[in-house]
């Protein structure tokens, strides 16, 4: 990896000092001295890169420490994560702005009752949400806020979720995403520094109950708390998995969900020396998706895969602290800007989507589930959204549909959908019964491929 050492001149500007490659360091400090971090006078907004990687590489090492027991829902390390989120919020002096005048949005998470039987009454456990504010300072305000989040839970000790189910050993998730987290209190500390000049808010959230299927962020944009209205939020920017940086190559996906992403991002990524792949819709296996479904415009900052996702081996020693500071920083940049141009971004809802997560089986319907389920609990498997262009929008499934029934098996929750999915084959028609304002509705749903 090439490697890159920066310094600060005190007000936010990074010059780069050293580089492997002589072009690329002089494109940097080119780039660096003509356009410099905004940053108010009482100082630099991060110091240098040096001592901002090994605060990073200590939050990481916290987060990621066996003690945490892997973050996994219901979990002692889980609570002590976002305790100590709390009060890291709260050192860098971010508002609260959590329900009930704190920094917590607690929320409900439906467990199966019985691994034999999956109709088995839930139980349930709580787990909460962790929401700062930066109000926005300058004279010329303007409507509207942005939200930067990030998941801080994991797997445990495996089992569902792990690619290695068997393995009864700590997950310890160092990149994920515990490397998004410690990016998330990054960028708090940035913005924090700059609330003289954003004309917008900015909401930073520590989203829990991501690995059960986004139930964080889904409550959240369900019932946002502090903002006025979801629908108030004009950007999204999610950073989960950042910690492992190749060859300064950077995914920004959902850069397709908005027309005016790539021209905001791609001058921000040469400013750090980043080589960014911008491009996809909103819809993904992350926080960013449950914006994306009620037509928020989002971006979701991604490291790529590697081969101890979701295993024990994701540990705090394979995080690139420096490269990861460099994205929170990018990140910071962007909201920067976002929180202080007039003119919105222009949404863009695409067709090509991503298979939704944990379905299996060769047939597909484009449905998204809402894993927390109906809010009065019935039965049924909630639709978050439904996919453009998929066989459930031409057969007329829409957001807030209760699938109750499909041909003759009735759905209780995501297992038995799961089940359906498995047996169906593509191109057969099937009978779906839904509930859509207290009324049962039959529609006719042909199944796509997956291929």
């Amino acid at each position: 990896m090439r490697r890159v050492t920066w310094e600060s001149d005190g007000r936010g500007t990074l010059r780069g000092l050293t580089l492997s490659v002589a072009g690329l360091a002089l494109g940097l400090l080119l780039a660096s001295e003509a356009r410099a971090q905004r940053a108010d006078e009482g100082g630099s907004i991060a110091g240098t890169v040096a001592v901002a990687a090994e605060r990073y590489r200590q939050d990481v090492g916290w987060l990621a420490a066996d003690e945490r027991e892997g973050r996994g829902l219901g979990s002692d390390g889980l609570a002590q994560a976002g305790a100590w989120l709390e009060a890291r919020f709260e050192a860098i002096g971010l508002e609260p702005a959590g329900r009930d005048g704190g920094y917590r949005y607690v929320f409900a998470v439906p467990v199966s009752g019985s691994k034999d039987n999956p109709h088995a009454e839930p139980r349930w456990h709580y787990a909460f949400n962790v929401v700062g504010r930066v109000s926005g300072e300058a004279p010329d305000r303007l409507p509207g806020a942005v939200v930067i989040g990030a998941h801080y839970d994991h797997l445990g000790y495996g089992g569902e979720g792990s690619l290695e189910p068997d393995v009864r050993a700590i997950h310890n998730g160092a990149d994920d995403n515990g490397s998004g987290t410690a990016a998330l209190l990054e960028v708090s500390r940035v913005l924090e520094a700059r609330r003289h000049e954003l004309r917008r808010d900015v909401y930073l959230i520590a989203f829990s109950a991501e690995e059960r299927g986004l139930i964080g962020s889904r409550a959240f944009v369900r019932s946002p708390s502090g903002v006025g209205s979801i629908e108030d939020v004009v950007a999204m920017l999610n950073m989960d998995m950042v910690g492992r940086l190749r060859d300064e190559r950077l995914q920004v996906l959902g850069g397709d969900s908005a027309e005016e992403w790539k021209d905001l991002v791609a001058p921000l990524c040469g400013r750090y020396g980043l080589e960014c792949v911008i491009g996809g819709d909103g819809f993904g296996s992350s926080d960013q998706s449950a914006f994306f479904e009620v037509d928020i415009p989002v971006l979701h900052f991604f490291t790529g895969a590697h081969e101890d996702y979701h295993r024990p081996g994701d540990d705090a020693r394979s995080i690139d602290a420096e490269g990861a500071v460099r994205i929170a920083w990018l990140v910071s940049d962007a909201a920067t800007e976002l929180a202080s141009r007039e003119a919105g971004l222009t949404l863009v809802k695409t067709a090509e989507a991503p298979p939704p997560r944990r379905m299996g089986g060769r047939a597909r319907l484009g449905t998204i589930p809402d894993y927390a389920g109906s809010p009065e609990g019935k039965p049924g498997l909630l639709l978050s959204a439904v996919r453009p262009g998929s066989p459930a929008e031409q057969g007329g499934l829409r957001r807030g549909d209760l699938i109750v029934q499909i041909d003759d098996m009735e759905i209780r929750d995501i297992n038995d959908f799961m089940t359906v999915l498995q047996e169906a084959e593509p191109g057969q028609t099937a009978a779906v019964v839904v509930v859509r304002d207290e009324e049962r509705v039959e529609l006719q749903v042909t199944y796509g491929s997956r291929e």
